[in-house]
């Protein structure tokens, strides 16, 4: 019977290790997945050695209600007067916050080897630190730029109409007009981006170059990196201030917190449906993307780990218990001992005076 019990217990306990093991595989695949996009480090970046507390939000728009430039100016304008009044004031030469904006539409580049359509994504703002898609050659596209004729192909567009990654001095043509080719970059090699990226061959080229060419374009996403002194202080900021409309806002610094987690889950099935209008650009489905198996992952750890967690509880209550009971039985002793010690000496102490 004893060789039973303790087969029982080998096994009760070899299946908690298990369980445990499979819970701490659980819990390092979360945070690979979590920190398999560069997209979400903008805040960390911009933050650098600063002790002040930043957060990422991106604005993601409806397709008939999309803003324009000048939607972004003027919210900037406002923006600066509220840091003010919070008293938040940018470095010298510096700023509080960085942002960016992006459009996209379909348009015909032609090179030396041909012509192809592809997606384009227009970008203005700080596009390239949010979104530091690798260069092969070349240089990003930036705000500053006093011209705004220049693109930057990916490595497979660049392949397609030159067949080489090199093409400094070299120029692509869009309708009637040329564009200087500034560098190529390749996509995002990680696995969700790859399963998010679907359209192809691409470029990118300043927002107002693709306005021009599609004057109906309009900015469908909005990504700014801002301080966060308090929980919730950028978020609800940009809320305020941003003409957001009826498009969708998050903060993705929090993206993989437990209450947006728990949040993911509650929302099973619904996430799928497009129901406000908003086609989400590829880098926002990887994000999303990340959300699902990290919220599945909890889910999987919880599963795994509620077993051992109640085991070693239980077992811990129990040995209190014993132990508990064990020091009370030795405290009885000894308070009986000392009695008896104490009557006995009191009865030769008797027994003394008599003789």
């Amino acid at each position: 019977m004893k060789k039973i019990t303790l087969s029982k217990k080998w096994i009760f306990w070899s299946v908690n290790a298990l369980l445990a093991v499979l819970a701490a595989v659980c819990v390092l695949i979360s945070c690979a997945v979590q920190n398999a996009l560069p997209t979400l480090n903008a805040a960390e970046t911009w933050a650098g050695t600063s002790e002040m507390a930043f957060a990422q939000i991106g604005c993601y728009l409806p397709n008939d209600q999309p803003v324009q430039e000048e939607d972004v100016w003027q919210f900037r304008q406002t923006l600066n007067s509220k840091l003010t009044e919070a008293s938040l004031t940018a470095p010298e030469n510096g700023s509080l916050y960085t942002d960016a904006y992006s459009g996209q539409g379909t348009l015909t580049v032609t090179g030396k080897r041909g012509s192809a359509q592809v997606k384009v994504i227009g970008t203005g703002g700080d596009f390239f630190r949010f979104h530091p898609l690798p260069l092969r050659s070349g240089s990003y596209l930036t705000e500053q730029d006093l011209m705004q004729d220049r693109v930057l192909l990916d490595e497979e567009l660049a392949w397609m109409l030159f067949g080489s990654n090199d093409l400094t001095g070299l120029s692509v043509t869009i309708g009637d007009a040329d564009y200087y080719i500034a560098g190529v970059v390749s996509r995002e090699d990680d696995r969700y981006s790859r399963l998010a990226y679907t359209d192809g061959a691409g470029m990118f080229m300043s927002f107002s170059a693709l306005k021009a060419c599609l004057p109906d374009t309009g900015i469908s996403c909005y990504e700014i990196v801002l301080p966060n002194p308090i929980t919730s202080f950028a978020k609800n900021l940009v809320s305020e201030s941003f003409p957001l409309k009826n498009g969708v806002l998050v903060e993705n610094s929090s993206r993989y917190s437990l209450g947006n987690l728990l949040s993911v889950i509650g929302d099973f099935g619904k996430r799928s449906m497009g129901l406000n209008g908003i086609i989400y650009p590829y880098w926002e489905n990887a994000v999303r993307l990340t959300e699902d198996y990290a919220a599945l992952l909890l889910v999987l750890t919880v599963l795994f780990a509620v077993t051992p967690a109640v085991s070693v509880a239980v077992t811990a209550v129990r040995w209190l218990r014993k132990l508990w009971k064990k020091s009370r039985s030795a405290v009885k002793t000894r308070i009986t001992e000392g009695i008896e010690h104490h009557r006995e000496q009191k009865w030769q102490a008797a027994a003394g005076k008599k003789e």
